[in-house]
């Protein structure tokens, strides 16, 4: 909160007779506001760009400064005269600048506001009145160019001390300290890296690594990837991709990190996200030209229509190369940019030597699947430093019966962070992180970072987190120039060894400089205001006929079952069938218990004649034979008559509602979907209650049928029964 500031009569008498000019006039009650042209100015504004009302004023703040308009009002309409009130304001130039404002109110006898008289002040003087001797405070003028002040004390006055210069000499410094490194360590030489082995100056060995990968790039002329690695060794900030499968969410990712839905979600461009003070986007075409879109002209829409679309001048589209972009006020940490990596395999695999790491999202309750793992293997050939992301939490809800929590939504989510962690520990052997996080409520909440929903997006922590690796991105790179140059083949001669001297060098110093261990990782999930919610459910009156007691009498009375209580659960995420057996068993702890004892891979039984080996399950009914299959990943390259497995068990296929897309394709590409010729099959919709929010998002839900009908007729497939359930209390 603003201090108010009280004068005495005699500063209250000066403070008027100093404003017959002053910086700001705001006349009541229209509340049309003038500006001194020395303001105008300093804003970068004229008479016909500037503000011409109190209201339209208030639109230059800067988001994170909204809620001091609202003390600014209350001021205005209140009772105090005198006020200092410091914030961020957007200049005609792009530049949002830290003003104080110190203001007068002449009021009406009945306390009514006449007029607000006011000085804007650039805030280097504020900063310089609560600074310490000795801060810093780094500026940039309107031309783009960075100064750094030092507060100091002189004769007891606290003034400011041009730093800028001290600075520049220092990097001449290390400039000319280069040069002389580079002349000593050439690799001429007899492996000189030895003499300094033990000198742990970061400067040093930084230097000696950066040296040695420009010396394998001056050997491999023709090599592409470490081409595409030279483009980010003169970037000092960590190069951070976020990758993942179409419709991951992964541009949602990079949308909530900015703060605004700018990036669209699929586009072949790769798109290099950076906070910066101006609001800019750099466009760099393949022919070298580049042109630069600035301030208000830079909108999602603009992007969209005029740079991604195919249908806007395709060929003047193609020649784009790379986006930049800035903007004021992201959730992007100095020293650090995010990069949307296109979907192409193409594009990608020309921009995967210039990423330090990989931020791959994958949606919540969505198992990795053979086409996930085809993309991992893709990407670690170059790079190995992978974080999940696990988005979409904010679809998790606590498993309920009788009114009680019996799993709570946090369990489940780590369930599904330990479930990546296995997959991938049995994929390549390696442990990865993976972070929960609701990119969707964070960009709903991004500028109201106080609220329990921001919090629990978890987006921050996730933030936070990958800002512990900025410290190493010429480490990262020189990894990467490692694995490329082991990749390398056919080499003869001197040119073989002069190769496998830098593979050396390279190994002995990332001995001494590899981090050892990744920064601790603390999960945060609180899911309180997403638990047991009571609203209207979208699929309400669907769900109202299997409220009653006897589910599976329901489940068991379907078309495709023909009065035989025997079925065979299939599906790409086989915690999808566990949800469905719990529920038939009408005992929810039944699949936490289960899951926790058995492996992916296994088969499960609940009967009485076992058809091969399997996980015995307890036994639900005098009458029902069910078996439940591994998830269609494990299933690939497993040799199984369907046909004849169909013969005896009606297939119970388990699809996410949320993603009946993905979905369908999933079943195209099972190993399955021949046998469904055979007879009916039915099609399981878990997961309905989590509808109860999303009705924007699923305005086409009474097109599901249709879609499903079309799906079976292509596959030359029965079409199926459909049954829709909630795992936890029937709503």
């Amino acid at each position: 909160m603003e201090k108010i500031i009280s004068l005495s009569d005699w500063e209250q008498k000066n403070f008027i007779n100093s404003s017959d000019t002053p910086a700001i006039t705001v006349i009541f009650p229209s509340r049309e506001i003038y500006f001194s042209p020395e303001l105008l100015h300093t804003m970068h504004l004229n008479n016909e760009t500037c503000p011409k009302t109190l209201d339209q004023w208030y639109e230059l703040c800067h988001p994170e400064d909204h809620s001091k308009i609202s003390r600014l009002e209350s001021i205005i309409y209140g009772h105090e005269n005198f006020f200092t009130l410091t914030r961020k304001l957007y200049c005609g130039d792009g530049f949002y600048r830290n003003f104080r404002l110190d203001a007068f109110i002449q009021r009406y006898s009945d306390g009514r506001p006449q007029k607000l008289i006011g000085n804007e002040i650039l805030s280097l003087n504020a900063w310089l009145a609560s600074a310490s001797e000795g801060d810093l405070i780094e500026c940039k003028n309107e031309y783009g160019r960075t100064k750094i002040f030092e507060a100091v004390r002189v004769q007891g006055v606290m003034t400011l001390n041009d730093v800028t210069i001290i600075e520049d000499l220092k990097q001449e410094n290390l400039r000319l300290r280069r040069e002389i490194q580079r002349r000593i360590f050439s690799p001429s030489g007899e492996n000189p890296v030895e003499n300094f082995l033990y000198d742990d100056s970061e400067f040093v060995l930084k230097n000696i690594l950066k040296e040695n990968i420009y010396t394998a790039l001056n050997i491999l002329t023709s090599n592409n990837k470490l081409k595409s690695l030279k483009r980010s060794l003169n970037d000092t900030d960590l190069i951070i991709g976020v990758s993942g499968l179409n419709g991951s969410g992964k541009s949602t990712v990079i949308n909530a990190i900015l703060g605004e839905k700018l990036i669209p979600e699929q586009t072949n461009i790769p798109i290099f996200c950076r906070e910066g003070e101006i609001r800019e986007a750099k466009i760099f075409y393949q022919d070298g030209r580049n042109e630069n879109i600035i301030g208000s002209k830079f909108t999602a829409s603009f992007i969209t229509k005029n740079i991604i679309s195919e249908n806007f001048n395709p060929g003047h589209r193609k020649g784009i190369a790379r986006i930049e972009i800035s903007i004021p006020g992201a959730l992007i940490p100095k020293g650090i940019c995010f990069v949307d990596t296109p979907y192409s395999s193409s594009t990608l695999k020309n921009l995967l030597p210039e990423l330090d790491m990989i931020i791959y999202v994958t949606p919540l309750r969505s198992r990795l699947k053979g086409s996930d793992y085809e993309y991992l293997k893709f990407i670690m050939e170059i790079n190995g430093k992978i974080i999940f992301a696990l988005s979409q939490i904010d679809l998790e809800r606590d498993d309920t019966e009788a009114g009680k929590i019996i799993f709570s939504a946090r369990d489940k989510i780590l369930n599904d962070v330990k479930a990546i962690k296995d997959d991938m520990k049995n994929f390549c052997g390696k442990d990865f992180e993976v972070i929960p996080i609701s990119a969707k409520n964070a960009l709903e909440k991004f500028y109201d970072k106080k609220s329990q929903i921001w919090i629990n997006s978890n987006l921050e922590n996730f933030v936070d987190y990958v800002k512990e690796f900025r410290d190493f991105p010429l480490i990262y790179r020189a990894e990467r120039t490692l694995k490329i140059l082991e990749n390398v083949e056919n080499l003869k001669g001197s040119l073989n060894w002069k190769v496998q001297d830098v593979k050396d060098r390279l190994k002995k110093i990332l001995t001494l400089k590899s981090p050892v261990n990744n920064p601790p990782l603390k999960i945060e999930i609180n899911t309180n205001e997403f638990s047991n919610r009571q609203e209207k459910n979208l699929l309400s009156s669907v769900l109202i006929s299997i409220k009653e007691h006897d589910f599976k009498r329901k489940f068991f009375s379907l078309e495709a079952f023909e009065g035989k209580r025997k079925a065979i659960f299939l599906g790409a995420d086989k915690n999808q069938s566990m949800k469905l057996f719990s529920r038939l068993a009408h005992n929810l702890m039944l699949e936490k218990n289960v899951t926790e004892n058995s492996e992916q891979i296994q088969w499960l039984y609940s009967g009485y004649m076992m058809p091969f080996e399997c996980v015995e399950l307890p036994v639900i009914g005098t009458d029902e034979d069910i078996l439940i299959a591994p998830s269609d990943y494990e299933l690939e390259g497993k040799k199984f008559d369907w046909k004849k497995i169909f013969e005896n068990y009606t297939p119970v296929i388990s699809v996410d509602l949320a993603r009946i897309e993905s979905g369908l394709s999933d079943l195209f590409n099972s190993p399955y979907i021949i046998g469904l010729t055979v007879k009916k099959w039915v099609l399981a919709f878990g997961n309905a209650g989590l509808f109860d929010n999303r009705k924007s998002e699923l305005t086409d839900i009474d097109k599901i049928p249709k879609k499903i009908k079309e799906f079976s007729e292509i596959n030359g497939i029965k079409n199926p029964d459909c049954f829709i359930f909630e795992n936890y209390e029937i709503v």
